[in-house]
């Protein structure tokens, strides 16, 4: 019994050096990462190099260990950044901007897409009612879209000011022309559209791909295939943080930008390669619609981090088609290029 006592004794003992050596050995910087809150809606490839860095460590070669907080949409990311329990959030733009005209301290660091991923969606028997078709010009399309029950996520909405905004440009009244439904998650929307209880939908992928596989109606107005005037070369989602994140950690805030930098350069390089990549953050979507749906998104990825002028202004020509009162942030006040200027000079140029 002594001996056996004794060798199970020696082997703890070199087990614990084992251990004691391979921390010693375990690399500096994976002890001294950072972790960076970020708030999301969830899974969307309209934060394509936000996914692209994670994904190929880009983050880790800067130190930073993300740290995902999914708080069910755009609004609720807002509050988390302006409220201090995300460090910064993937979101759309325009509703920062809006947050910021009200009080809140935000700025834009860089940018992650220009494109809007929003199609609508028609079932046949709205096709066959209104006649339109899918390559129809969009003011053609607009035209004949009455008397047709649409879906979107909720009022105020990017699925919902979208919509508006394709018939208020066009001199027509949406509340007179159609029916907007609030119907909250996508996957309700889906499910209302699939038992007919409405007419067509506001969603992004895969449910407008999961639609027509299914045979159940067609994308007609798809943002990301262009032909809409109103969209060309309007942002849709950047890296948004506190000013006094910024000012208080502005070495972590480079070295974010910089990781995102080298992910617009990976995206350039292997662009195939890291398409396929990011089907890991879709793991129940069917690999023919992501094959369908992940090529449009890389085209509309950002391909520089930095902000322009031009784009910001054609975002708030764009938001004032719907909005009762226009934002009137200046472009300095919202947009911090600093860490982009000098990651895309580093890293892209």
């Amino acid at each position: 019994m002594l001996q056996k006592s004794l060798g199970a004794a020696r082997r703890l003992s070199i087990g614990l050096v084992a251990l004691t050596c391979a921390a010693a050995a375990a690399p500096a910087n994976a002890q001294n990462d950072t972790t960076v809150t970020i708030a999301t809606p969830g899974a969307a490839l309209h934060f394509y190099p936000f996914y692209v860095a994670e994904q190929a460590g880009l983050f880790e070669e800067e130190g930073i260990t993300i740290d995902w907080v999914d708080v069910g949409s755009g609004s609720r990311q807002i509050a988390a950044v302006a409220g201090g329990s995300a460090d910064f959030a993937v979101v759309g733009m325009q509703a920062a901007i809006t947050a910021h005209q009200n009080g809140a301290d935000l700025v834009a660091v860089a940018s992650l897409f220009n494109g809007y991923p929003i199609q609508l969606v028609l079932s046949t028997a709205a096709l066959e009612k209104t006649g339109i078709t899918p390559d129809m010009p969009i003011d053609e399309k607009v035209d004949r879209l009455k008397d047709v029950s649409i879906a979107v996520t909720g009022i105020g909405s990017t699925t919902d000011v979208l919509l508006r905004s394709w018939l208020q440009a066009r001199g027509k009244d949406p509340e007179a022309a159609i029916t907007i439904q609030p119907l909250g998650s996508p996957p309700g929307i889906f499910a209302a559209f699939e038992q007919g209880a409405i007419d067509g939908f506001m969603l992004g992928a895969p449910f407008p791909q999961q639609a027509e596989a299914a045979g159940l109606g067609k994308t007609v107005i798809d943002p990301l295939k262009g032909g809409i005037p109103e969209l060309d070369g309007v942002p849709y989602t950047a890296l948004i943080t506190r000013g006094d994140f910024v000012k208080e950690k502005p070495e972590l805030t480079q070295k974010m930008v910089t990781a995102l930098a080298k992910a617009i350069q990976k995206q350039e390089t292997s662009p195939d390669e890291v398409g396929a990549s990011l089907k890991s953050y879709f793991p129940e979507t069917d690999d023919k619609i992501y094959a369908a749906f992940e090529p449009g998104f890389r085209g509309k990825s950002a391909s520089t981090p930095i902000i322009s002028k031009d784009g910001y202004q054609k975002l708030l020509d764009w938001v004032a088609i719907t909005a009762p009162e226009p934002l009137t942030v200046e472009y300095d006040a919202f947009v911090d290029n600093t860490f982009a200027d000098k990651a895309d000079a580093e890293v892209l140029k």
